[in-house]
C-alpha cells in the first residue's frame, strides 16, 4: 500500500476510468466532485454522485467510483499531525484531535453524501475554494490561514456526524442526548468528561449524576466511557495505521496489554484480530 507522510495535502485529478487508490494511512480524505457524473461504492453499498458532490473516507475503506462522465475530482488528505510541531500555531490542536476522533469513532462510512444540509454544504464548499486558494498563493501566512480553514471544515464534518447519531425524545431526554454528544467531543480531555464538570455544565445534581446516568444510559458513566473508548480504539485499528501502543497511549491506556485486554473482555477480539479483518477486507 502506498503512505503519505504529508500532513496535508490537495490534488486535483480527471479520470475518464477510476483507477484504484490502495492507500492506508492515518488521514481522512475529502473527495469533492468539480465535474462529471457516476456511482461510489463504499464496502457493499452505492450511490451516485455528481458535480457538487462532497464525501469523506477514511482511505483504508474499500472504495471505487464507476465513472459515467468523465470526472474531475479533489482530493483533500490530512491528519492530525497538520497542527503539531507549530510554535506559533493559534489552533487550539487538543480541539483539533478531540473532534477528529469524534469523527473516527462516529461517522458511519457508507456511500453517499457527507453533508446533507444545503447551508452547510455551501459553507463546505466555499472553505474549499479558500483552501485551494491558499495552497496555490502559499505565501508566509497561508498555512495558518489553512490551518483555520481545516478547523471549520471538521467544525461543520462533525456537526453532520452528530445530526446522523441516534436522538431522543422530548425534554428530558433532549438533555441526555446533549450529555452524551458532548462526552462524545470531549473523550480524549478528562477535564470537561469529569463527573463535576458535568454536573455542573448540565445542571445536574452530584449525588442524582450516576443514578440519572444509568437510568437513562442502561450502564454506568465509567462503562458508557470505556466503551466509546474502545469504539474509538476499534476504529483506529480499521481506518489507520496507528501502532497499537499509540492508540492506547492517545486513548488513556496503561500499554497496548491494558487496550487489548479491555478490547477482549467487551468484544471478544484483540487489537490485531480487528487490524486482521481490516486488512482482509482491503485485500
Amino acid at each position: 500500500m502506498e503512505k503519505v507522510h504529508d500532513p496535508f495535502s490537495i490534488s486535483i485529478t480527471t479520470l475518464e476510468r477510476w483507477e484504484k487508490r490502495n492507500r492506508r494511512n492515518n488521514f481522512f480524505e475529502l473527495v469533492y466532485i468539480l465535474e462529471g457524473s457516476g456511482e461510489q461504492q463504499v464496502e457493499h453499498t452505492r450511490s451516485g454522485y455528481s458535480k457538487g458532490s462532497i464525501f469523506l473516507l477514511p482511505s483504508s475503506d474499500c472504495h471505487t467510483y464507476r465513472i459515467d462522465q468523465p470526472t474531475t475530482f479533489l482530493f483533500i488528505q490530512f491528519n492530525a499531525s497538520f497542527f503539531s510541531g507549530e510554535q506559533d500555531c493559534v489552533i487550539d490542536f487538543g480541539k483539533w484531535f478531540c473532534r477528529l476522533n469524534f469523527i473516527i469513532g462516529n461517522y458511519n462510512r457508507r456511500a453517499g453524501e457527507l453533508i446533507t444540509v444545503d447551508s452547510d454544504k455551501q459553507h463546505l464548499v466555499r472553505l474549499l475554494e479558500l483552501l485551494m486558494y491558499e495552497q496555490q498563493r502559499s505565501d508566509n501566512h497561508s498555512r495558518r490561514i489553512m490551518q483555520g480553514l481545516m478547523v471549520a471544515v471538521l467544525e461543520l464534518i462533525a456537526r453532520n456526524v452528530a445530526m446522523e447519531l441516534p436522538g431522543a425524545q422530548g425534554v428530558e431526554g433532549k438533555r441526555f442526548a446533549d450529555v452524551l454528544l458532548h462526552i462524545q467531543y470531549h473523550l480524549l480531555d478528562e477535564e470537561k468528561i469529569t463527573l463535576s464538570y458535568l454536573c455542573q455544565r448540565f445542571n445536574i445534581s452530584a449525588t442524582y449524576f450516576s443514578e440519572y446516568f444509568k437510568r437513562n444510559a442502561g450502564e454506568t458513566y465509567q462503562e458508557f466511557v470505556l466503551r466509546s473508548k474502545l469504539k474509538l480504539a476499534e476504529a483506529k485499528a480499521l481506518y489507520t495505521d496507528l501502532p497499537f501502543k499509540e492508540i492506547a497511549w492517545d486513548l488513556g491506556f496503561t500499554d497496548s496489554s491494558h487496550l487489548n485486554k479491555m478490547m477482549k473482555r467487551f468484544y471478544r477480539k484483540g487489537m490485531s484480530d480487528i487490524r486482521r479483518q481490516a486488512m482482509h477486507g482491503a485485500a
